[in-house]
């Protein structure tokens, strides 16, 4: 009888202990976990819980997943914060773009962002816009790691503000001076089967849109359809060529105002290539709404291959250029860049996209 009421008194003993541990550990479950409890849990360093975080060292693949178990049962997020006081890092990095409308510029920060993550750093979409001096400042203030200029609007930043940026450890991909990083798209052998197909398609009097200021940016494009001209006999004459307008855009606006402009100066044009895809839309409404066609009238091609270029009327033959590769490639320099201290540059090659808005030249 007694032994009896020992076993029970025993048993209620254990129940009340379980109760307390299962208590116990969600206590500790609720609390805001440490690394240093994340360690402790999986049995290792605190330092291992950092490279395994961190991406930073190799750790064995036993060892890593008891991190990982121990991470997910405290639900543990490390501090930003306070990690970047030690490391000097945000993990943060933007890109720079001058119109956030332009599907161009998305599928560039998709790329990017596939790569950012995996690596534990997120991307920012910053729109040029306003005093640049005080956007030097904001992105300083943000402590960002890196900056990838995608716009054209770059040339609104002054030496002294790059140099500023660079002395502030940021790495910088394609800023207007040459001081960090290049990546560029290559448009020397499309630009010239394109001059070649209008050349051919007895197109002579070519215009082009361009939407920035051509001599202070050096757009490699505007010199490969100067190139073409000469090279395939066409006619040479500055009222084929329009500039951009200040403020500067490469919007659909742009290439309406363009084309009304080069449509003003009666060249007799027959066909009008465009910085790209955004301005060429501009471009086709302006023709359209005079009652020209396209392509019978006036031929177009655009530059980029955005997703909307084939679902125009007509369709756009363009430049096709791997921007979601651009975006990759640009994350993968400025990893570099943070870790070696060395510059990079990288070309990526494009290729003609013929579509139905170019056509033979009117006789």
């Amino acid at each position: 009888m007694h032994k009896r009421e020992a076993m029970s008194g025993e048993t209620s003993s254990l129940n009340d202990n379980n109760g307390s541990n299962l208590k116990l550990k969600n206590e500790t479950k609720r609390k805001v976990a440490t690394r240093e409890d994340v360690a402790k849990m999986a049995g290792v360093s605190v330092a291992t819980v950092s490279h395994v975080i961190n991406n930073t060292k190799y750790v064995s693949q036993e060892l890593r997943e008891k991190v990982i178990e121990a991470v997910r049962f405290y639900n543990y997020k490390p501090n930003m914060v306070a990690r970047s006081l030690t490391t000097k890092r945000s993990n943060h990095i933007g890109i720079i773009v001058n119109d956030i409308t332009n599907p161009y510029y998305g599928e560039i920060a998709q790329g990017m962002e596939e790569i950012a993550h995996k690596h534990g750093y997120i991307v920012s979409l910053c729109l040029a816009s306003g005093d640049s001096e005080s956007y030097i400042t904001s992105i300083l203030e943000r402590q960002m790691d890196g900056i990838f200029m995608a716009t054209t609007r770059s040339y609104d930043f002054t030496r002294k503000h790059i140099e500023s940026l660079v002395h502030s450890g940021v790495a910088l991909v394609n800023d207007p001076y040459g001081i960090g990083s290049v990546i560029k798209f290559n448009y020397k052998t499309a630009m010239d089967n394109l001059m070649s197909y209008l050349a051919g398609l007895g197109h002579k009097r070519v215009a082009y849109l361009s939407g920035i200021p051509l001599k202070s940016t050096g757009d490699q494009r505007f010199s490969l359809y100067e190139e073409g001209v000469e090279k395939y006999g066409l006619v040479s004459d500055e009222n084929l060529v329009v500039e951009g307008m200040y403020p500067y855009s490469t919007n659909h606006r742009a290439g309406y105002d363009a084309m009304n402009i080069l449509l003003s100066r009666n060249t007799r044009v027959t066909a009008v290539l465009t910085t790209n895809d955004y301005m060429a839309f501009g471009a086709m409404k302006a023709i359209k709404k005079t009652g020209l066609r396209i392509p019978e009238d006036i031929s177009v091609a655009g530059c980029d291959d955005i997703i909307l270029a084939e679902y125009t009327d007509p369709p756009l033959t363009t430049i096709r250029v791997p921007k979601k590769e651009m975006g990759r490639q640009a994350m993968y320099i400025i990893l570099n860049e943070i870790n070696e201290k060395k510059h990079y540059t990288k070309i990526i090659d494009t290729d003609l996209v013929i579509r139905e808005s170019t056509g033979p030249a009117k006789t």
